[in-house]
């Protein structure tokens, strides 16, 4: 697909993307801290992203896969009482659990596409790239990552880009941190 160069540029406009759609759709600051970017064997995704998320640890997470001429999955993860906090200001302290999910997948969906935006921008493509509809779970980030990562040796994906981005989302009293993942198939 590219050089290492042509994922830092690309990461770089996704990281903007991102930062504009989630701040917009939120209505507050929402910042993205790239801090890797790393080519590793699919079999190594629980030790890599485990640096960054507790693997023993439960997590609400959103999964989106990626389908078309760019392969992939954006996985987002925040602590469960975090995740918790940030849908009842979205909401406004609406309880129903289906809108609560549909509002973390929407985010998730949104994520994803400024992301393909940001590198559609940078590598200049012109083929399509579409998200799959967002999935939200609590669990294990481990158990997720394990399952990830056998999905991806089953679909004969050795080597993986992985990028990831710590999330630092400002509410009126505190802030939410997460991490989101991309995980590129080479």
């Amino acid at each position: 697909m590219g050089t290492t160069r042509t994922f830092e540029e690309a990461l770089k406009f996704a990281q903007s993307e991102c930062q504009t759609a989630l701040t917009d759709f939120l209505g507050t600051d929402v910042e993205f801290h790239p801090i890797e970017w790393i080519e590793c064997h699919a079999d190594e995704l629980l030790s890599v992203v485990g640096q960054f998320v507790g693997v023993e640890e439960v997590y609400r997470a959103i999964v989106v896969g990626v389908y078309g001429d760019l392969q992939g999955y954006l996985v987002m993860f925040f602590p469960v009482k975090e995740a918790e906090e940030l849908v009842a200001y979205i909401l406004d302290g609406e309880s129903d659990p289906e809108i609560q999910e549909s509002v973390l997948a929407e985010i998730g969906n949104l994520t994803t596409a400024r992301l393909l935006m940001g590198f559609s921008k940078a590598i200049k493509t012109n083929g399509e790239a579409l998200p799959t509809p967002p999935q939200t779970q609590v669990d294990f980030s481990g158990s997720l990552l394990q399952s990830l990562s056998a999905l991806l040796l089953s679909q004969g994906q050795v080597k993986v880009f992985h990028s990831v981005w710590k999330l630092q989302i400002q509410l009126p009293e505190g802030s939410v941190n997460g991490t989101a993942h991309f995980f590129l198939p080479m």
